[in-house]
């Protein structure tokens, strides 16, 4: 039978109390007690209604008699425990045996608690009370735990925790979700974290967590676990300090999560920012750390780290003539030979490595290759015996690799390249000085003509500080009126008369003395100071052109030598019409010098000297054999004057092969109306042979050094006085 006189009220304000009592004067008096306690009471005289009532009433908690009349009490409190309503609800059980053995089966059937009869009605209502606080906080601290749960789950995050005191060693339901593991595995098992930790980090990851627990030190790290099924995850492990209420350090706390999708998105980033897109080797971001590591790795064990540039020669030339295509397409072939050449370090692995926490990038010690710009790549070597010859042997069979043709689009392209090499002086050695040496290198060996290997010596840096000095001091230069014109004349083989001069600037630095002109006009080429010198030049040569010309000294022409950078950064068209107008110098006394490397810099040029040349500037081509020359194609340059250069001129015999290569310019030139001057004639003997083979002009120390416009005004006076005199070259 179920008491409903007073049912619960609607608005379930009031804990409910399910009575299930058989006597009808104890259920009486317990539910009055109760009500006036301000609580609901459904009261039931036997067991075979509880779950019934259970169901419909929800009680907060059941006040059960042990003795019923139908069923025993101990068995509807087991019954109560098997069903879902019942699992966490609070069971007081009323008994008048008070023995042992009754207590014990109370808790053994799942009774929240005992009460003996006689019923002390004060005493029951605190403890009726109590039970439900604690059902309260049971409850909410069962929902926190599976929001928890829920939460990790969704996370995928899990933890362990290793009790200092007690060295044991426990992991959470949610770490073993984390890592797949089945539910037959035992949680106090350390080995099984272990176990599937990825091989590769197994060994330093151990060290590092046992290091934590040791020092009781917190730490961070990012490592990768295999599951049962072989898939390979990223975990970030946090171990954590958890201290008692002494705040005594008593456990440490390692809370994993699977950061699996987050690496991927790193490891596009890192490839991004330290791997070169279009070979994806590494970029020099990468490069210098991985240098910073290897190298006191390697003196530590007695080596050194060789340091290797390499820069494609005039490769520009492929991307202007064939476009960027056939440059990219060499450049991934060239990788793929260095990477056959070079034991490298894979990019994945390296890239693994970043995206973990390893201390070293390249713990295999392998080779490295990396593009550090357009068409310079760099090797780093990091473990090799400085004494030996290897690394020069190893720079001569890259070198040699380029004989072999690079394919683009079923045609062969040929390119060469410039090497330098460095070695680290000790482990302490930047990477950023290492490379900087092999830079170094690497330029003198363009310097010197290119397609050479050079290796760093402490020289080098004295000639680039030679060369910023030189730099700094060029601006002051015009300014301070430092530069100063020297002319040297040109002789015809016919009748040693004076049929030009060529303007050659000297530099007189109020310190250093005179700076020769291979020491600086480099450096103003390559700072684009050849223009503003350039123009100086121009001006002060043809002022004094037209200052013989009006003396009646000579109706010769000047020759001024016109860098390329001149005609990339000024219209020269302009300023020699300018500089013409304003000196009064005719246009047929003045004739520009350029070597084929300026008429090959820029198609453009060509146009240019052809304006020039209609004008009646005379267009003159120097140093005719040390560039491209081929006799077949100077017909493409609208010239004037072929100078053949002294190196064909220096010791010429007749009948030798300079004097065949000399004569063959001379009779193609001719046929052309080419004028021919050969240039650096010095002995008597080379002047009958250059005579003997019909050039035009001379120019040379046998006749007359450079001169300054003061003393060439002299000798020109001395020749008026005596016109078939010879200056000596002394």
């Amino acid at each position: 039978m179920v008491d409903t006189t007073h049912p619960p009220t609607s608005e379930q304000d009031r804990p409910i109390i399910l009575v299930v009592e058989d006597n009808p004067v104890e259920r009486q008096l317990v539910s009055k007690i109760l009500r006036n306690a301000d609580f609901d009471v459904v009261a039931v005289d036997c067991g075979g209604v509880v779950l019934e009532s259970v169901e419909t009433y929800q009680p907060d908690l059941v006040l059960l008699d042990a003795l019923l009349p139908d069923t025993d009490g101990f068995d509807v409190c087991r019954e109560l425990r098997s069903h879902p309503r019942g699992y966490y609800l609070p069971v007081l059980m009323l008994t008048g045996l008070d023995d042992v053995d009754s207590i014990n089966r109370a808790y053994e059937v799942g009774s929240t608690d005992f009460f003996t009869k006689p019923i002390n009605h004060s005493m029951l209502i605190h403890r009726i009370r109590y039970h439900l606080r604690s059902r309260a906080m049971m409850d909410q601290l069962r929902v926190s735990t599976q929001s928890l749960e829920n939460a990790q789950l969704i996370a995928r995050l899990g933890y362990w925790e290793y009790d200092f005191d007690r060295e044991r060693f426990s992991i959470s339901n949610e770490m073993f979700s984390l890592y797949e593991l089945g539910a037959s595995c035992s949680p106090d098992d350390k080995a099984l974290l272990d176990k599937h930790c990825h091989p590769d980090d197994r060994e330093w990851v151990e060290a590092a967590v046992a290091r934590a627990i040791k020092q009781r030190k917190e730490a961070r790290i990012e490592h990768r676990f295999v599951t049962p099924k072989g898939q390979v995850h990223y975990i970030e492990l946090h171990l954590k300090l958890m201290r008692d209420e002494r705040h005594n350090e008593s456990h440490m706390l390692g809370l994993g999560i699977d950061i699996t999708a987050r690496k991927e998105y790193e490891k596009e980033i890192l490839r991004l920012a330290y791997f070169d897109r279009l070979t994806s080797l590494p970029n020099r971001s990468l490069l210098e750390p991985m240098l910073d590591q290897a190298i006191p790795r390697a003196h530590v064990n007695g080596k050194c780290v060789a340091v290797m540039t390499l820069d494609l020669d005039l490769f520009s030339r492929i991307n202007n003539s064939m476009g960027h295509g056939a440059g990219d397409e060499v450049l991934l072939q060239l990788t793929e030979r260095l990477k056959m050449m070079f034991k490298v370090a894979s990019p994945e692995v390296v890239l693994e490595n970043l995206s973990t926490t390893k201390e070293t990038i390249n713990a295999a010690d392998s080779d490295i290759v990396g593009r550090i710009a357009s068409d310079t790549f760099i090797a780093i070597l990091p473990l090799v015996d400085r004494q030996s010859h290897h690394v020069a042997d190893f720079a001569a069979k890259v070198k040699a690799s380029f004989q072999q043709a690079f394919i683009y689009r079923g045609q062969e392209l040929f390119v060469t390249a410039s090497i330098g090499y460095a070695f680290s002086e000790s482990g302490s050695s930047p990477a950023e000085t290492v490379i900087q040496q092999a830079d170094l290198a690497l330029h003198e060996a363009k310097a010197e003509g290119r397609n050479e290997i050079r290796q760093y010596s402490g020289e080098l840096v004295a000639k680039v500080s030679s060369h910023l000095s030189i730099q700094g001091d060029l601006r002051r230069a015009l300014d301070n009126n430092e530069f100063q014109l020297y002319y040297q004349p040109k002789i015809s083989t016919h009748d040693q008369s004076v049929c030009g001069f060529e303007a050659l600037v000297r530099w007189f630095h109020p310190v250093k003395g005179m700076v020769p002109p291979d020491q600086f006009i480099s450096v103003a080429e390559d700072t684009g100071q050849i223009v503003e010198l350039g123009t100086w030049v121009l001006e002060t040569a043809c002022e004094q052109a037209k200052l013989w010309l009006d003396e009646g000294l000579v109706t010769a022409k000047m020759a001024v030598n016109v860098a390329a950078r001149q005609f990339k950064e000024k219209n020269i068209i302009d300023l020699v019409r300018k500089v013409l107008k304003r000196t009064g110098l005719p246009a047929s006394s003045l004739e520009l010098e350029m070597t084929e490397g300026v008429l090959m810099a820029d198609p453009n040029i060509s146009n240019i000297v052809a304006v020039l040349r209609s004008e009646g500037v005379s267009i003159a081509l120097d140093d005719f054999g040390t560039g491209y020359s081929s006799l077949s194609y100077i017909t493409r340059f609208p010239i004037d004057t072929i100078k053949i250069d002294r190196c064909f001129v220096q010791d010429i015999t007749l009948g030798s092969d300079k004097a065949a290569i000399v004569s063959a310019v001379t009779n193609l030139s001719h046929t052309l109306n080419f004028n021919v001057v050969a240039e650096g004639v010095e002995s008597e003997e080379e002047l009958e042979v250059i005579k003997a083979l019909e050039c035009d002009e001379v120019q040379g120390y046998y006749y007359c050094r450079p001169m300054s416009a003061d003393d060439v005004t002299e000798w020109l006076k001395n020749r008026q006085a005596q016109p078939v005199s010879v200056i000596s070259a002394n």
